[in-house]
């Protein structure tokens, strides 16, 4: 870093695994099946990462797993600090194995024109970006390497930053990411994958350290429109209330038209019992 972003714009700390504020869990490609793993610890200041994106037998192609926070439907809604006025992130990781399908992921954003993919999303490049095998490194993304157009097939961005900024990442997803994953993706082999840390840097003086989270009506309303599996359960779920509503309407319906009809038995009934008994008692005077 050099000193003249040291002396006008400062670092902000998105996640530290020393203490970590979200619930990070793992995701492995779940349709077609599937036959990725992954495993998830965190301990002693560092979040491991392992697994293996394996060939999906219908496909015949790599799938994906992830590390991630934030992204489940009903779950809450993770913190993050603002980090709009930064120009970076910063992660402190380690990778213990070759793998060359690292990838790393924020926000619900959705390209128009897109299917599964949502959040803007980068490539850890092996060799460029990463720091050699077993050795820690700082590793500083700048926000236009991201871009929310890209392959849900394969994970490789289908039109960069640089050439659309329609795809860049914007304020509002900066200033409220609500959720970000590492990803292994789109080439087979074992993962393996350690961070410390996840920071933004080139923020301005002013800007708040303070992580904060989207209301979480807001956040699921998100959710669902970005992924199309979650549109079409909402979708299946009114869809059975309205069935389940409308069977309650016909049987309540049924139910009154059934004891209007008793009521109206009985009355006719005791219309009749009362002409009987005029009738005995006119036969029976002298």
């Amino acid at each position: 870093m050099s000193s003249n972003r040291q002396q006008t714009t400062k670092t902000i700390v998105v996640e530290d695994f020393q203490n970590t504020q979200n619930k990070w869990t793992t995701l492995n490609d779940p349709v077609m099946g599937g036959q990725s793993y992954s495993n998830l610890t965190i301990e002693n200041g560092v979040a491991k990462f392992t697994g293996k994106c394996a060939i999906v037998p219908s496909l015949q192609a790599p799938g994906f797993i992830t590390m991630e926070t934030g992204s489940g439907f009903l779950a809450k809604p993770s913190k993050f600090p603002d980090i709009s006025s930064c120009t970076a992130f910063q992660f402190e990781l380690k990778t213990n194995t070759e793998f060359k399908g690292y990838r790393f992921s924020f926000g619900k954003a959705k390209a128009k024109g897109g299917r599964f993919a949502y959040g803007y999303k980068t490539p850890l490049i092996f060799g460029e970006d990463l720091p050699p095998v077993g050795e820690y490194g700082l590793v500083e993304i700048p926000f236009d390497r991201f871009s929310d157009k890209w392959d849900d097939a394969t994970g490789n961005i289908e039109v960069e930053c640089k050439e659309d900024p329609t795809y860049c990442p914007t304020s509002k997803w900066l200033s409220k990411m609500e959720t970000m994953s590492f990803w292994g993706e789109g080439v087979e082999g074992m993962v393996d994958l350690e961070v410390k840390s996840i920071k933004a840097v080139g923020c301005n003086m002013e800007a708040s350290e303070i992580s904060v989270g989207q209301s979480m009506i807001i956040s699921n309303s998100h959710t669902i429109q970005s992924n199309p599996f979650y549109m079409a359960a909402l979708i299946l779920l009114a869809a059975s209330g309205c069935i389940v509503c409308g069977c309650c309407f016909l049987l309540l319906r049924c139910l009154r038209s059934s004891n209007t009809d008793r009521k109206n038995k009985k009355i006719h009934y005791d219309s009749i019992d009362c002409a009987t008994d005029d009738e005995l008692d006119y036969e029976d005077l002298p």
